[in-house]
């Protein structure tokens, strides 16, 4: 028992190794649920309102939501879910299921989107209390000034690929 424990503490895993296996079944999961929940379209429209919720955000007043360290990121998914509610005839963008390659655009929309949403989440998130939830390995690849920006472009890049109505 004792060798077992010299080879674990040899490896020099991360203190948070749980949080980060839990981020990441939770991503995974979220992700195939997004994509089975909403389908195609929906999902689109939620990567769509995530930019319009973020732009809003950021042009509010920074004392309006200083009341609590969860504020910035309560009122991102609330505002989110209540421009979702009310979208469906605001955008026509449109993501054939014609074709056999309609489920890796779903599986890869829901991915990016569901990237998109916990990177902003974290994000708004006061760094510390989210390094007390997952590791800054983890942290960096959701909310790092350079992922923010890549979860952010990657899905607009996407959308140029697969909107078949465009071809």
């Amino acid at each position: 028992m004792a060798s077992l424990e010299s080879l674990f503490s040899t490896l020099a895993l991360p203190k948070n190794l749980a949080g980060d296996l839990s981020l990441l079944l939770l991503f995974i999961g979220l992700s195939i649920a997004f994509g089975f929940i909403f389908g195609r379209w929906k999902l689109v429209n939620i990567l769509i309102n995530v930019y319009i919720v973020v732009a809003f955000l950021s042009v509010l007043p920074k004392e309006l939501l200083s009341f609590s360290p969860y504020a910035k990121a309560g009122a991102f998914l609330a505002l989110l879910v209540a421009l979702s509610l009310v979208d469906d005839r605001l955008f026509d963008v449109h993501i054939t299921s014609a074709g056999t390659d309609f489920f890796w655009r779903l599986f890869v929309m829901s991915i990016l989107v569901t990237g998109m949403l916990v990177s902003v989440t974290l994000a708004f998130l006061p760094k510390a209390i989210a390094l007390s939830f997952i590791s800054s390995t983890a942290y960096s690849y959701f909310a790092s000034p350079i992922a923010l920006i890549a979860w952010m472009a990657v899905p607009l890049l996407l959308l140029l690929f697969i909107n078949n109505r465009l071809k």
